[in-house]
């Protein structure tokens, strides 16, 4: 039995099944409940066939915390979606904390409803997510490689997005240098959008085909400027436009900026990979980055390209494990004393 007991919320999703495939790996986790409101008493397996002789599990209505808290660490992961999951991580710790030994209870969000401090961009981003201002103040933001410090000690941690993550590790080691304008295009899977089936995600209307979303509206838009230290914009203008592959898993980003004096490709590249020397999951790439080498796995590859005071900034990572549930247990290994890798360190898929 492993020191690490789990509880994930949602069980049906693509985020559960990719959480519990990376749980199947980790040494020191044990999955002890899995809740689903539209599916309970479904074996595991009948929800995620891929997962099938990894787990002996049915799906129940509610997490059995008394089983949880029995475990030296206990954590729960809501995968449910935005909308659900802060509700439902409210009603379960105001039920936990009267009960002796919630104080060890850790709470991860895959969900964007507790990712934004700011309450008039959270009710602007997220309107059918309740605001639930003194919970969410207890939430930090879980990108280990610029928050470690903060997560580490956390009971509740706000999972980032996807495309916010591939975006703020492309931009995070110019942060201190970044003023005016920044242009992200941002490129997604399918997965991406989940596994409830929608005319935009629908194979024949996503296959050979192409287009942007949310232009200069998207959610992960105050996210990212939030994690860069400008939360409202008063010294980025960030420009973010998100767009559909016709791939399932995979993004890839390119962030586009103008420094305010020359720089040297040698020199960009040895900063990025000053910035992310210990940072395991980051990969500083010589050329473009490719979404072979990282899909699948917990990596997020980087790339750089300048021209006098342009600079061009690539990212390519798993929207569903770097982007969600490996950045997930990346999160538990911080905040139950494990090393940040274990159960992450496993190359991609390729060819996918």
């Amino acid at each position: 039995m492993g020191s690490v007991r789990v509880a994930i919320l949602g069980a049906s999703g693509f985020g559960a099944g990719e959480l519990l495939r990376l749980c199947a790996q980790h040494p020191e986790i044990e999955v002890s409940t899995l809740t689903s409101s539209s599916q309970v008493g479904r074996p595991i397996h009948e929800l995620h066939p891929h997962l099938r002789g990894f787990f002996d599990l049915a799906t129940e209505e509610e997490v059995n915390t008394e089983r949880l808290l029995e475990a030296e660490h206990a954590v729960v992961f809501s995968a449910l979606p935005h909308g659900a999951s802060s509700t439902a991580i409210d009603k379960l710790l105001t039920r936990v904390e009267k009960r002796r030994g919630a104080k060890r209870l850790r709470m991860i969000d895959l969900s964007g409803d507790l990712r934004l401090r700011n309450v008039d961009l959270h009710l602007a981003h997220y309107p059918d997510s309740p605001v639930l201002a003194e919970r969410r103040s207890t939430f930090a933001y879980g990108l280990p490689e610029l928050f470690r410090a903060q997560i580490r000690p956390a009971l509740h941690v706000a999972n980032p997005g996807c495309l916010a993550s591939a975006s703020i590790l492309a931009l995070a080691p110019l942060a201190g240098d970044l003023t005016g304008s920044v242009a992200i295009d941002a490129k997604t899977g399918s997965s991406g959008s989940g596994r409830q089936l929608r005319e935009t995600t629908h194979h024949p209307t996503r296959h050979a085909n192409f287009r942007a979303y949310k232009p200069l509206r998207h959610q992960h838009e105050p996210e990212i400027l939030q994690a860069l230290g400008d939360p409202v914009g008063n010294r980025l203008e960030v420009s973010f436009v998100a767009q559909s592959m016709d791939t399932a898993r995979g993004i890839y980003v390119t962030a586009h900026l103008t420094l305010s004096d020359p720089v040297a490709q040698e020199d960009l590249l040895e900063r990025y990979e000053a910035f992310y020397a210990d940072s395991p999951f980051v990969r500083i790439v010589a050329e473009a980055p490719e979404l072979q080498n990282v899909v699948g796995s917990n990596f997020c590859d980087l790339g750089v390209a300048c021209r006098g005071r342009s600079v061009v900034v690539m990212a390519a990572l798993d929207n569903l494990v770097k982007g969600m549930a490996g950045t997930a247990i990346q999160n538990l290994n911080l905040m139950c004393g494990l090393s940040e890798t274990t159960g992450l360190w496993t190359p991609s898929f390729r060819p996918v």
